[in-house]
């Protein structure tokens, strides 16, 4: 018998959409070090659950970019590229709703 194992989520989303990822990530990271104040005021005050999926969203696409596979099954749907896309794209909204 073969120990075959399925490929790890996200694997195919290679090249340009790994810059996407470390654009978004480094947008976001950047905003709040460059000026926090003004971020928050922007966004309306930032309420926990925007704080936690702006981490989720800057860590998801930091570990994308730099290429790293989680081996898990729940860690690979947790670092799943489009999850991650998907939020930052709901954060990037509420942004500009406000």
């Amino acid at each position: 018998m073969s120990e075959r194992q399925p490929a790890p989520l996200g694997q195919h989303f290679t090249g340009l959409w790994r810059l996407l990822s470390l654009a978004s990530a480094l947008c976001w990271g950047g905003q709040v070090m460059w000026a926090p104040e003004a971020f928050a005021q922007r966004m309306g005050g930032v309420t926990f659950p925007m704080g936690v999926g702006l981490l989720y969203a800057t860590c998801v696409g930091v570990i994308h970019a730099v290429g790293f596979t989680a081996q898990g099954k729940w860690s690979r749907w947790l670092t799943w590229p489009p999850l991650g896309w998907g939020i930052s794209l709901l954060l990037l909204a509420l942004m500009w709703l406000r």
